[in-house]
């Protein structure tokens, strides 16, 4: 396994070397200032680059074919010396301090992908790494050369820093083919624009650096800014490298307004050091943001067209609505299961739109949500015209970026089957499944509530069927099935509308007579009593049974309980079956 790691490794790891070479050598000699410290150092930030993306075992290739390069190009330029192996090693401890700060604290190919990469990048990487290769780099300067140690560290540490911060996002976007994949999604206008803008950069820098008579420094920020704007990340670099590059050869040949300025070539060298870190320092925090911010609106814009998609594809509904329940925008399926079209729905309250009965219940669920941001309620309703359609709503806030509320997303769905089974579940569980009426658990909840809510006149009738257990010796179940079942549809025929009727058990019926005071509790029972009896009821087998029932009534007073009130109908009920049956009684108070 590590042969065929180094074998991998190893071409690019020379491709990386040469690199290094040219780099290195056309730093020293374009922009040196004669005391083995060039102004700007991009060789270190290419090595950089290529080992930050893999792992630290695979390092030692490219860090072998660097401090080669860098003795090959101080070689070159000064002449052969065993001390440039102290430089190399300088530079190469840098590199490696750069990387281990580096590796998994930050995306390998987007150093400059927001705000926090790019403070990151920063700090873990032009801070440490520079500052150990600016020490050794110093102290060999010092005791091979003579050199001020304190300011060979500072030219050192500059070069070094200001060379990983503008060249190494650039080198590492070209490693992943990030660079590449850039220009290769530009188009022609796209191109057009990219090159007229660098060049404006290229002559801006060229006007700024070789006039002396005017300090013009200032000129570059517009040009640098506008790539920064219009080019991204890497507009930013290039143009970046492109005013450093000239500043550098410009000012160490004696050109431009810092050497008109400053007579010292040791200080032209550190306020043009100073003047591209301030411009480094102005730039890189607004590349990332605009960066971050381009890719978060393409993000949005693809979550957009996803959603559309979606929604065009999708048998629910979107609707936007705001503060004030209007509906602002509508996707999807929304005009369909509201019954309406988007012209006649968009500006409307969506309270609006839907059955009168549940206008309220919405408004409710869409004031809890706008209260509570981040809070899903719920709502069913009924669209208006459409029969026994239920849609459900689920409403969520819409929050700014300051925290504020500022309308609330729906989503609407039809639950018309849902809520046929649930009402089908629901008729199940509270009626009798022989006679349709509501079996003892839900009557008994009926009379509860009524109960509580107090006010009004209300009475209770318990019936028995005489005889009843006659019918079934005599000619079946089945015969006293059929006489149950036509006696509560005798039953129901004969009470109002407002009142409830149901099977307690056996033969034990009861109503809850809703706005009957006594007089009119007592009517209602001896009307139903009489027309029983007076039709026998036809069996199966062809027999006309006669039929006759006894009742008991009930009226409930302020403040009585379900069971006293039951107790005294069924006292009553014992009562008329006790003097004969087929008669009425009335509890009395």
């Amino acid at each position: 396994m590590t042969g065929i790691r180094v074998d991998r490794d190893l071409s690019p790891a020379i491709v990386g070397g040469v690199g290094y070479l040219l780099l290195a050598w056309g730093a020293i000699l374009l922009t040196a200032d004669g005391r083995f410290v060039s102004i700007l150092w991009p060789a270190d930030a290419l090595t950089l680059a290529l080992i930050l993306p893999i792992a630290a075992r695979r390092w030692t290739p490219y860090c072998a074919m660097a401090l080669a390069a860098n003795f090959l190009a101080n070689g070159l330029a000064y002449g052969w010396s065993v001390a440039f192996l102290f430089y190399g090693a300088a530079n190469l401890a840098g590199i490696v301090t750069s990387a281990w700060f580096l590796r998994g604290r930050m995306t390998s190919d987007k150093p400059l992908e927001n705000l926090g990469s790019a403070a990151r990048f920063v700090l873990l990487g032009a801070i440490a790494g520079p500052c150990v290769s600016a020490a050794v780099g110093a102290l060999t300067a010092h005791f091979l050369f003579g050199q001020s140690a304190w300011a060979s560290f500072w030219r050192w540490y500059a070069a070094v820093a200001l060379g990983t911060l503008i060249f190494t996002p650039l080198f590492m976007g070209m490693v992943s083919g990030e660079f590449v994949r850039w220009l290769r999604e530009m188009n022609a206008a796209v191109r057009l624009e990219a090159i007229a803008i660098l060049t404006l950069v290229l002559g801006s820098g060229l006007f700024t650096f070789l006039i002396r008579g005017y300090p013009i420094l200032f000129l570059m920020a517009a040009p640098v800014m506008l790539a920064t704007f219009r080019l991204g990340r890497y507009g930013t670099k290039l143009s970046l490298i492109i005013v450093a590059c000239i500043g550098s050869i410009c000012t160490i040949f004696g050109h431009g307004p810092i050497a008109a300025m400053i007579a010292d070539p040791g200080r032209q060298v550190m306020f043009l050091q100073f003047y591209l870190a301030i411009l480094l320092f102005t730039t890189l925090p607004v590349s990332a943001e605009l960066h971050a911010r381009r890719a978060l609106a393409r993000r949005l814009a693809e979550s957009e067209a996803s959603l559309r998609l979606l929604a065009s594809e999708s048998a629910d509904g979107l609707v936007r609505i705001d503060l004030d329940g209007l509906c602002i925008q509508l996707s999807g399926a929304t005009p369909l299961l509201l019954g309406a079209d988007v012209q006649a729905i968009a500006g409307m309250r969506l309270a609006d739109i839907i059955d009168d009965r549940d206008g309220e219940a919405l408004a409710a669920s869409l004031r809890q949500a706008l209260a509570s941001p981040g809070t899903v309620t719920y709502c069913e309703f009924r669209p208006r015209g459409e029969g026994e359609e239920w849609l459900e709503c689920t409403l969520r806030a819409l929050v700014d970026a300051e925290g504020k509320t500022y309308g609330a997303i729906g989503a609407i769905r039809n639950i018309t089957m849902r809520k046929e089974r649930e009402i089908s579940l629901a008729r199940a569980a509270s009626t009798d499944s022989l006679t349709g009426a509501l079996n003892h658990a839900a009557f008994m909840g009926h009379l509860d509530r009524a109960l509580a809510r107090g006010a009004g006149h209300r009475a209770l009738v318990m019936i028995d069927i005489d005889h009843f257990k006659q019918v079934n010796d005599g000619h079946g179940h089945a015969a006293g099935d059929a006489v149950l079942v036509e006696l509560l549809v005798r039953l129901r025929a004969l009470i109002r509308d407002q009142d409830i009727i149901g099977r307690l058990g056996g033969d034990e019926i009861a109503i809850l007579l809703e706005g009957a005071p006594e007089d009119l509790a007592r009517s209602i029972a001896e009307r139903i009593r009489k027309e029983v009896s007076a039709r026998p009821i036809l069996l199966r087998n062809g027999v006309d049974q006669p039929i006759s029932i006894s009742c008991g009534v009930a009226q409930a007073l302020p403040g009585m309980s379900r069971a006293e009130l039951t107790r005294r109908a069924d006292v009553a009920l014992y009562r008329a079956k006790a003097a004969g049956r087929d008669r009425i009684e009335v509890s009395v108070h």
